[in-house]
């Protein structure tokens, strides 16, 4: 296993850094994450809606880059996003004690295309999933060797305090915990019960509290007037008032795991490949368009949809397999809080509850491996429609040049435009 981790980081590695300063302009979010973290190396006070440490993050990219241009917000991004599929097979792993399972949910992983454009960006979503994945590696890492719980309690702690201090979304990866807790407690006899209740119920939240905290004080330096309390204060009352139709990328929860809205991060018109990208100046009509680059922020549909009916396959199982049951708990977790959220959501909110799809996957396709000859011939098919459809969708991921053909060729539908 070690070498096959080592082979899907080199390729998530790889597919993350190639061209990644080509676009030499701020896109999507960049402008105000990449902005807020020059801000902090500037000492300059800014509003934030979000918790501060993925602008840090950001911020220390640039610092040993020497300087705020696209390689240096961007590079640091890329590399811990190549870490979430390794991230990601360890995880399963651990669920399943299946090498293969591990090895396949990480090749999965890397094979989506909105998990390389978040890693290509100097966005925060590739922070958060990353802490949270390895906050549950380190969970359950403390269930294998039981001797070393209080010091696996406390790097679980550590994670999660950093995933939430990235997002407050990031919760979702401690309510998962305690909802597979929850479910041990209830059915596992107590001579197999691994944390205790102060464990899960006092502990684990008060370091989880604690790491938040104190991420934020640097921020709180640059804004002297300003305390932990306020602070929040404006950032509840900001996302408060946006409104559901505040973007025109929105989309709502219930269609992300058939991802009907994509989002749109780069879109420039070009008469030749010879002009500088991206061209300063008024769009070009389409019917002068000799060329597009665009980079659309949207999962390797092949692998979202098998993904989606996996996790509906899992759920029957889960009753008697724990592998399942975690599966389903914190996909669940990820997923369905955004249910009870009015204000505008993005494709990109979905990216911790696709994960655990994608290694629902990995499980089912196991099972079809080891069932042959049908099992088996479906698992090579499968696999064969993900790789396609990574390399199919590859230039709207890297923002490589098409023709227009080329390009709403690749846009199935009207709403991914």
């Amino acid at each position: 296993m070690p070498l096959g981790l080592l082979l899907v980081w080199l390729f998530a590695l790889g597919t993350r850094l190639w061209g990644l300063g080509r676009f030499d302009t701020l896109v999507f979010d960049e402008v105000y994450f990449a902005r807020f973290a020059r801000n902090y190396l500037a000492g300059e006070p800014f509003f934030d809606a979000h918790p501060p440490l993925g602008k840090y993050l950001i911020a220390l990219g640039i610092w040993l880059a020497g300087g705020f241009q696209p390689w240096g917000y961007r590079w640091l991004n890329a590399v811990v996003g190549s870490l979430i599929p390794v991230a990601a097979a360890l995880l399963a792993y651990l669920i399943t004690r299946r090498q293969r399972v591990g090895l396949v949910a990480g090749t999965f992983v890397a094979l989506d295309g909105f998990f390389l454009v978040e890693s290509r960006y100097a966005l925060i979503n590739v922070y958060l999933v990353f802490f949270g994945v390895v906050a549950q590696v380190v969970w359950l890492w403390g269930q294998q060797w039981k001797a070393r719980r209080w010091w696996a309690l406390m790097g679980t702690g550590v994670a999660l305090g950093a995933c939430v201090a990235v997002k407050w979304s990031g919760l979702g990866f401690l309510l998962g915990l305690w909802l597979v807790w929850g479910v041990q407690r209830w059915w596992m006899p107590q001579r197999q019960r691994y944390y205790t209740a102060m464990d899960m119920v006092l502990i684990l939240p008060l370091v989880v509290f604690t790491v938040y905290s104190l991420l934020w004080l640097p921020h709180l330096a640059f804004h002297p007037h300003s305390n932990l309390w306020q602070v929040h204060a404006q950032m509840f009352s900001y996302h408060r008032s946006v409104a559901s139709t505040a973007h025109p990328y929105c989309a709502p929860w219930w269609s992300w795991p058939l991802l009907l809205r994509p989002l749109s991060y780069f879109f420039q018109r070009v008469h030749t490949l010879s002009e500088a990208v991206p061209v300063i100046g008024p769009p070009l009509p389409m019917a002068d368009t000799a060329w597009v680059y665009a980079v659309h922020a949207m999962f390797n549909p092949p692998l979202l949809w098998l993904s989606t009916l996996a996790m509906l396959a899992i759920i029957p199982l889960a009753r008697r397999s724990p592998a399942g049951q975690f599966l389903l708990l914190n996909y669940a977790a990820n997923f369905l809080p955004w249910v009870l959220v009015s204000r505008c959501l993005f494709l990109y909110h979905y990216l911790p509850a696709a994960l655990y799809s994608f290694i629902a996957l990995a499980v089912v396709w196991d099972w079809a491996w080891r069932s042959p000859p049908w099992g088996r011939a479906l698992s090579v098919v499968v696999l064969l429609l993900i790789v396609s459809g990574f390399l199919y969708w590859l230039p709207v991921y890297w923002g490589l040049p098409l023709t227009p053909q080329q390009f709403f060729q690749r846009m199935w539908w009207r709403s991914w435009i």
